[in-house]
């Protein structure tokens, strides 16, 4: 992946994930945007995936949004690395049998859908 494609590609997944959690805690961008001390407009750009949030302001963006920074990051990515992270976390809360069906599943459907 080019490296522009690359930095498009995060920050438009970034600002999804910002919006998905600020919508989460019943936020406005207004809300977010005095939370952290910038204008209204700002939080839009980011969430539109028009500019990319520097790391001190995601971070900001991040504790009011009660949520890991690594985790705005991460959302939306097709790195397999976190593809698997976001699935691990998904399995901690089911029984061990359960996590070993939806592993005997994602198997399967892998299996499958290389064959196409």
């Amino acid at each position: 992946m080019k490296k522009s494609t690359l930095a498009e590609g995060l920050k438009t997944s970034v600002g999804k994930a910002i919006a998905a959690q600020r919508a989460r805690r019943q936020l406005t961008q207004e809300q977010l945007a005095r939370s952290i001390g910038v204008e209204g407009e700002t939080i839009s750009r980011i969430e539109r995936g028009s500019t990319l949030p520097t790391l001190a302001r995601l971070a900001e963006i991040a504790e009011v949004l009660d949520v890991p920074t690594f985790e705005l990051v991460r959302a939306g990515t097709t790195r397999r690395t976190d593809i698997g992270a976001d699935i691990s976390l998904m399995l901690k809360g089911l029984k061990p049998e359960d996590q070993q069906w939806v592993r005997d599943w994602v198997a399967q459907m892998s299996e499958k859908l290389s064959k196409r």
